[in-house]
């Protein structure tokens, strides 16, 4: 008998601490996946106040950035840097996006010269 309520009082904690995490979640897990022919390094999320340098690594063309935590959740511009074949830099603005909290795959692209993202 006491396994059992152990077990339940056990389960119960568990999904209220899922629960919880879930509802409170202000912590945002970000990743990034270059779909263009160019590297993009030093992406960096802008708020009202600041600005951060949130994925500080390079990532080349058809790779995944590592998985970057930050502690904020709303609206943000996303800026990157990017280096093409020949050498030159571009600095692309993304423009405002949200963050909801939670695990995000980013996904940047450059079709017909425009970049474009998109959330997996």
């Amino acid at each position: 008998m006491k396994k059992w309520i152990l077990a339940l009082v056990s389960t119960v904690f568990f999904m209220l601490s899922a629960c919880t995490h879930l509802v409170l979640d202000s912590t945002e897990r970000l990743q990034v996946k270059n779909l263009s022919d160019q590297d993009i390094t030093d992406l960096s999320v802008v708020g009202k106040s600041d600005t951060i340098v949130w994925i500080p690594d390079t990532v080349a063309p058809g790779e995944l950035s590592f998985v970057h935590e930050q502690d904020f959740v709303g609206s943000f511009h996303i800026i990157f840097k990017t280096l093409d074949s020949t050498g030159a830099w571009e600095i692309v603005d993304m423009g405002k996006i949200d963050f909801d909290g939670g695990s995000e795959l980013l996904k940047i692209s450059k079709k017909d010269g425009e970049w474009d993202h998109e959330f997996e």
